[in-house]
């Protein structure tokens, strides 16, 4: 499956395609483990949030694909196990938290 090319998403006043929104998605998942905030406080839950509540719900499967490719790039990186594990782990939370309170205010 290809991530739709019309989605286009608005976040901290700055528009983002397809494209940009895998880049900004990846560069926060990895941004994580230097972070080291709870879950729902960092940045990759709020632009997942924003992006989801602009994008249609026909659309939304983009984020999974997103996720699924964040993880291969984390596996085939030189990080330590553990570090992989815990940062796939925590960027999945992340995108679990914000499919959940998306439904949850949509309700």
């Amino acid at each position: 499956m290809d991530i739709p090319h019309r989605v286009s998403v608005r976040y901290k006043d700055t528009s983002y395609n397809s494209n940009e929104i895998r880049l900004k998605t990846f560069r926060l998942g990895l941004k994580m483990w230097d972070e080291q905030t709870k879950p729902r406080q960092t940045e990759l839950y709020s632009f997942i949030l924003s992006c989801l509540k602009q994008v249609d719900r026909q659309d939304r499967y983009m984020f999974s694909l997103l996720f699924v490719e964040l993880a291969d790039i984390i596996r085939n990186s030189r990080l330590d196990r553990s570090m992989k594990e815990m940062l796939i782990k925590t960027a999945f939370s992340e995108f679990a938290y914000a499919i959940a309170d998306l439904e949850d205010g949509g309700k």
